[in-house]
């Protein structure tokens, strides 16, 4: 008869079926979350399984009676904790620590509540100061130098604001590359070295800083401006960046604070606030305060660019457009009808610029005067100068002196305008003696003047670039004798034609004009100056040009 243990397989089984279905069960429960249970239980019910299986397939009970020690052992102290447990103090634990953690939320509260009311309050500050500063402006816009008014209104606001005892307002000038100082108040120690040949006396110093121009580096404004970022420096003995120029009492340095003034992300200009030595430091508050003003300077300015940008743009086009109204007037309608030669010219007048100006003068059998001027500036400016060049020459090519000569004396009667407009200009002046010839060409400033040579069928610059009129008095002039034949050519213009653009910025170049020009070199001048016109105007497209474009054709029949 079998032994009872030949039978012990099926309780194995049954032991490690039933454990794995405790263990499926737990998980549900924990999944389910429908009671809280221990992670021991599971630890048990897998050693449980685990030792019936093993005894199962070594047929060894003894590896079975070992996992269930073990397990006896993990529950032991789970059942010891649990029988001596006291219920009523756990609730306790749990109420304190609830109570704990809701008096930590609402401190965190309060001080969130405090840096939300701080930050409001910030805000509410910036947007009243900005409310003031945008509503003043207004009254800047009908005053002369509206944005220095406005700056030094600014300046003293700040001021008074943050209890400075100096500050000054600089403005960015992006074509230098410069910080330029547009008002100083108040006493505003220099925090940068002084010129070695300046004397320290308050007035000088003070009319150093007021014309001072700053490059955006190697001084502490220019690195600053370029940093973009607001500065304190309560004491400035203690800071490597402040110079101090001393030992005279108004130039040593105690705090400073600089705001930059910014347009969207782009800095346009600095704050910069000083206080004495003999003064309280700057605080945290002040330098809060100088921020948010500065934040304000920033809003507020940007309606007075905009304005400042309409009216120069507005009285740009109106001195433009009664420029070019006179421009035409001053170009002949109508060119004369001289033998042996025919001429041919266009204009093309960019909006506002009136620039450019040519004139056929017939003075006498043996002189016909051509001139082509292209003159510095845009709308009136360029216009009175271009009058006076008009009126001298045409009273002087009715002498005997040569082209030079009398580019010379229009030169000097340039020369003796008011420096406060531009008087430059470039002028070619051909002198063209029709009994014999020959043409007397000279020239200033960058107007060229070509030669087409029919007999050698080329075309060649004979002009050369020169100052233009308008530098100096005393200038030299030059004069080019040309012997010319029947079918030679003689062509100049502006630079404006030969830098004329194409839609990938290419310049028109002599190359165009020489080719178009050889080409119809069998045409009249009237015929040859229309295919550069056509030409010119299908190298550049819709392109937008920015000078005017002027050519005048000579050809000897």
């Amino acid at each position: 008869m079998d032994s009872i243990d030949a039978f012990t397989n099926l309780p194995l089984l049954i032991t490690a079926g039933l454990g794995v279905l405790l263990f499926l069960f737990l998980l549900i429960i924990k999944l389910r979350n429908t009671v809280k249970s221990s992670f021991v239980f599971y630890l048990v019910s897998g050693v449980v399984v685990a030792g019936a299986l093993y005894s199962y397939l070594t047929e060894y009970l003894i590896y079975f009676i070992f996992s269930v020690i073990i397990a006896e052992v993990l529950m032991l102290p789970y059942l010891i904790l649990k029988a001596f447990d006291n219920p009523q103090k756990r609730e306790e634990k749990k109420a304190a620590k609830k109570l704990a953690e809701q008096t930590a939320a609402i401190e965190e509260n309060e001080v969130t509540k405090a840096a939300i009311a701080a930050v409001e309050a910030k805000h509410q500050r910036l947007l009243e100061v900005n409310k003031d500063l945008v509503s003043k402006v207004s009254t800047f816009f009908s005053r002369d130098n509206s944005m220095e008014s406005f700056l030094e209104y600014c300046n003293k606001l700040i001021s008074e604001k943050v209890g400075a005892d100096g500050c000054v307002i600089l403005l960015a000038d992006d074509y230098d590359n410069t910080l330029a100082v547009k008002s100083l108040t108040g006493s505003f120690p220099p925090p940068y070295k002084l010129p070695e040949d300046l004397p320290h006396k308050p007035l000088r110093v003070e009319t150093n800083l007021r014309f001072a121009q700053f490059p955006f580096t190697d001084n502490i404004f220019g690195e600053i401006f370029s940093a973009k970022e607001p500065v304190f420096i309560p004491d400035s003995v203690k800071d490597p960046r402040i110079f101090q120029n001393g030992p005279e009492e108004f130039l040593k340095c105690g705090g400073y604070i600089f705001a930059p003034i910014k347009q969207q992300d782009t800095v346009v200009g600095l704050v910069a606030l000083s206080r004495l030595p003999t003064k309280a430091k700057f605080t945290k508050d002040d330098f809060e305060t100088a921020i948010i003003l500065a934040d304000a300077v920033s809003t507020s300015i940007k309606p007075l660019y905009s304005f400042l940008d309409y009216a120069e743009h507005t009285e740009l086009n109106k001195d433009g457009n009664i420029a070019t109204k006179y421009q035409k007037d001053l170009i002949p309608q109508k060119l004369p009808v001289i033998p042996n030669i025919t001429i041919g010219c266009f204009s093309n007048a960019m909006e506002n610029v009136c620039g450019d100006y040519y004139d056929v003068l017939v003075s006498r059998k043996d002189r016909i005067s051509f001139v082509m001027a292209d003159v510095a500036g845009k709308g009136m400016n360029s216009l009175v100068v271009m009058i006076m060049i008009r009126a001298i020459l045409r009273l002087a090519v009715n002498t005997a002196q040569s082209a030079s000569t009398i580019l010379s004396w229009a030169n000097r009667g340039i020369c003796i305008e008011s420096a406060k407009i531009d008087h430059f200009a470039s002028v070619a002046l051909i002198n063209y003696n029709s009994t014999t010839n020959e043409a007397q060409i000279s020239t200033c400033g960058n107007n060229p003047v070509f030669i087409y040579s029919a007999a050698e069928k080329s075309f060649k610059q004979i002009s050369l670039a020169s100052e233009p009129m308008g530098v100096e008095k005393d200038t030299q002039f030059h004069d080019i004798d040309v012997k010319l034949n029947s079918g030679d050519i003689i062509v100049t213009c502006t630079d404006g034609l030969l830098e004329s653009l194409n839609e990938n910025g290419v310049q028109y170049a002599v190359e165009n004009l020489s080719k178009v020009v050889i080409r119809n070199s069998q045409q009249n001048a009237k015929d040859i100056s229309a295919r550069v016109k056509d030409d010119l105007k299908r190298y550049c497209g819709s392109t937008q040009q920015y000078d005017d474009q002027s050519i005048l054709v000579i050809k000897i029949q």
